[in-house]
């Protein structure tokens, strides 16, 4: 027997809801802000949370920003976009 399946979720940048391969999209902890803020404070930053999707759209822009700022390119892995063969895991 074969099959497929996706994920369909809000990007954590822009809120589009877009499908991906849950086991391969380019994606941040949900509570990547708060990290972000506890970090800049000088604080220990919690335990990583569930992860949020990145969209190609925003992972484009991202990546723009990035070249900019002479740091490398995050590279979506072959499929993220797509659905993914057999069953989920």
């Amino acid at each position: 027997m074969s099959g497929a399946y996706f994920a369909a979720g809000p990007c954590a940048f822009c809120g589009r809801v877009f499908t991906f391969n849950p086991e391969l999209v380019p994606s941040i902890p949900a509570n990547a802000w708060l990290i972000a803020e506890i970090v800049a404070d000088g604080g220990t930053p919690p335990l990583e949370s569930a992860k949020v999707p990145i969209c190609a759209d925003c992972l484009a822009k991202i990546n723009r920003l990035r070249e900019e700022h002479q740091l490398p390119r995050i590279v979506a892995l072959p499929g993220a976009y797509e659905s993914a063969e057999g069953f989920p895991p």
